[in-house]
């Protein structure tokens, strides 16, 4: 995983150089991706590499995956989803309650 986290940081560079070398980026991704096993690698690290393109045209998208692979490669750590807020799992329990209520009447 180091070295996974260290190709990244060289992507990442490249791609904050000013003005972007997309063709570089692209190339570089294309390249990690193929070496990379699907299974054991974080799904938001694919995102960052299949997206380069839509990076290059959208500037606000391109910040947010760039933030979060940057975590990725500054302490190891992802997020691959959204959470769940407390009242969610309340109203699924409350739900579940409810038919069993149902199915024992």
């Amino acid at each position: 995983m180091d070295e996974l986290r260290s190709r990244l940081a060289v992507i990442l560079a490249v791609e904050e150089r000013e003005p972007t070398d997309w063709l570089e980026v692209e190339r570089l991704a294309s390249e990690l991706q193929q070496e990379l096993p699907i299974d054991a690698t974080p799904e938001a690290v694919h995102h960052y590499l299949d997206d380069a393109d839509i990076r290059s045209r959208d500037g606000a998208y391109g910040a947010r995956q760039r933030q979060a692979l940057q975590r990725y490669v500054d302490l190891g750590d992802y997020d691959d989803g959204t959470p769940i807020p407390w009242w969610g799992c309340g109203l699924v329990l409350l739900a579940g309650a409810c038919v069993v209520k149902w199915l024992l009447l």
